[in-house]
């Protein structure tokens, strides 16, 4: 590649980001600033019930009340404490209690100092246009009456309606059982519509990307129904909801590690999902300020009820990281909220990857960061095979080193016969110059499932290795550091350099052939350049894997010389070379 065929590619480069990001939204009327089309959310609040000022449009002329204070539920579970309040009995905190998950953030709210009632999740609600007769208020407050530290039972009853809500801890890590009962105490039968929902909340500077790595509060909305499961992301809902009818395993939101899932039990119901955008007046739609509420709910069908009758409806909540063993069994039989986990196109090569790898650390290494550098060592050994493809292939042009020297200097300036001339080397040498390329795009989907794999592997969150305080990080030795345009890494430790010169030195020792020198200092120093600054902020999991596949390299590269060496001549020698232009588009060897 000349320096003008890499200008070319460079400008073409250029012109397709400019028409996506910019000439195609402005075209198709499509913009990140675009409003959502979202219908108002109007309430009918208890007299006693205060609404969210932050949200609720307040009456100035309407006389205030005494409104009911709140009450606080404190139930301890499977490896979680969580408080639930009589206001909208909903949880408005969430506390992981392993050690290694302190300080992490399971209830999410647009106001962390008062988290809005209208998003706490497992609120539930009795009313929509088609299930307004059973009860008379969409918000009330709550009786409680706590049932230990194990859970909580919420009681709403006036002339028309009795409801009883009972939260409690389940068996199972991170899981709250919720069963809701609702019995129709009006002369006549009266109808109503029972949901639930679960919520997130992130404001886009939690959920940027730096150099290859992805924000791990990066947030997708799931339904997951039969064998299949629909994703959403945050772009995903400028027409409002999305509904997912028959859902019999779980709405949820999930980011790279953790999850909020509802699951029901017994009844399907129809996953509803928005990604509702939190912008301020005056605000655009991707400032670091503005955000997204997340939504899952579970609507089911309404239901009419005659008098004395009782409908009864039952969910899991589950609301963790995503560890894989954990997910196995949580949610009950059949939810299968493993799929919570996204592993991306190459899903079916990542599980295997995945599988291997918790194998090996729970059997083998007994340590998450010998069992990265075990399973890779695995892998360059079952990939050797197509390893030795390219290996053939660099010799065979390793011996045609002199030749192609004699040809680049014979047409030097003349690229048109240069490259006429190295096909008929070629043709007549029986060497395939992509020979090589060909089994290392076969590797591909390894590598990049590979790259999923540790990226999303919640099980490297605040694990320790060697100097690494957390693997889910970058390297985080030293303290920060300011670099011009790239801006300040929070965390700085030597793996990105020492990544770095491996890279530099892996490059140095394997032989290119073929390329002219612009394309050799593109190999040996502005890719491992590149790699280096990405590492400043990837996963060390990452590193520790990118590290021990490049030192393996060297050492195959190694073992080549010794078999191959670059000095050790070809089948023909430069004096037999004979080069012939024929025309200014014809070339003969």
């Amino acid at each position: 590649m000349d320096r003008n065929a890499l200008l070319r590619t460079l400008l073409i480069f250029g012109v397709v980001i400019l028409v996506w990001k910019v000439i195609w939204p402005a075209v198709s009327g499509e913009s990140k600033d675009k409003a959502q089309q979202l219908p108002e959310e109007t309430y009918v609040n208890a007299p006693d019930f205060a609404p969210d000022p932050l949200i609720d449009k307040i009456d100035p002329n309407v006389p205030s009340v005494n409104l009911a204070p709140e009450e606080l539920c404190h139930v301890r579970g499977n490896r979680f404490e969580a408080d639930l309040s009589t206001r909208g009995a909903a949880l408005v905190d969430f506390q992981l209690t392993d050690e290694r998950y302190a300080g992490v953030r399971m209830i999410t709210s647009a106001n962390a100092q008062s988290p809005i009632e209208r998003w706490r999740p497992l609120r539930t609600l009795f009313r929509a246009s088609d299930g307004t007769a059973q009860v008379q208020y969409d918000r009330f407050n709550w009786k409680l009456d706590k049932l230990g530290d194990s859970g909580c039972k919420f009681t709403y009853e006036d002339s028309a309606v009795s409801i009883v809500k009972t939260v409690t801890a389940g068996e199972r890590p991170f899981e709250l059982s919720i069963d809701t009962k609702i019995t129709n105490l009006a002369d006549e039968a009266r109808k109503h519509r029972f949901s639930i929902e679960t919520f997130a909340f992130y404001k886009n500077e939690e959920i940027k990307g730096h150099f290859g790595r992805v924000s791990p509060f990066v947030s997708d909305l799931q339904c997951a129904h039969g064998s299949d499961i629909v994703r959403k992301s945050k772009d995903d809902f400028k027409g409002g909801w999305v509904d997912q009818a028959d859902t019999d395993r779980f709405a949820a939101v999930s980011n790279y590690y953790f999850a909020n899932a509802l699951v029901p039990q017994g009844a399907s119901a129809t996953c509803q999902v928005l990604a509702e955008d939190w912008v301020a007046d005056g605000q655009k739609r991707d400032d670091d300020d503005a955000g997204a509420v997340y939504h899952a709910r579970l609507a089911y069908e309404p239901r009419e009820l005659k008098k004395g009758e009782t409908a009864e409806y039952s969910e899991i909540s589950f609301i963790g990281p995503k560890e894989r063993d954990v997910l196995k069994t949580a949610g009950g039989p059949d939810k299968k909220l493993g799929d919570l986990i996204n592993l991306g196109f190459f899903s079916p090569v990542a599980k295997v990857l995945v599988g291997s790898l918790v194998w090996l650390k729970d059997h083998v290494t007994h340590n998450w960061g010998i069992a990265i550098i075990l399973l890779t060592l695995t892998l360059r050994v079952a990939l050797f095979p197509l390893q030795w493809k390219s290996i053939k292939a660099m010799v065979g042009m390793r011996r045609l080193k002199p030749e192609i020297d004699e040809i680049n200097k014979k047409f030097e300036g003349d690229m048109q016969a240069k490259n006429l001339a190295m096909m008929e080397l070629y043709k007549k040498r029986g060497v395939n110059p992509l020979g090589g390329c060909l089994p290392q795009l076969v590797q591909m989907p390894v590598w990049f499932a590979m790259y999923t794999t540790l990226q999303t592997a919640v099980e490297m969150y605040h694990t320790r290795f060697l100097w690494f305080t957390d693997l889910s990080a970058p390297d985080q030795l030293f303290g920060a550091l300011h670099i011009p345009i790239v801006g300040t890494i929070p965390a700085l430790g030597p793996l990105p350099f020492v990544l770095g010169a491996f890279m530099i030195v892996q490059q140095r020792i394997v032989p290119q052939q073929g390329m002219d020198p612009m394309q050799q200092k593109l190999m040996t120093y502005i890719m491992p350049a590149v790699f280096m600054i990405m590492m400043l902020f990837l996963p060390a999991a990452l590193g520790v894997y990118m590290l021990t596949n490049s030192v393996l390299g060297i050492v195959q590269q190694l073992l080549v010389e010794k078999v191959a060496p670059r000095d050790g001549g070809g089948p023909t020698k430069k004096k037999e070379i004979e080069v012939t232009v024929l025309g200014k588009d014809k070339a003969r060897v």
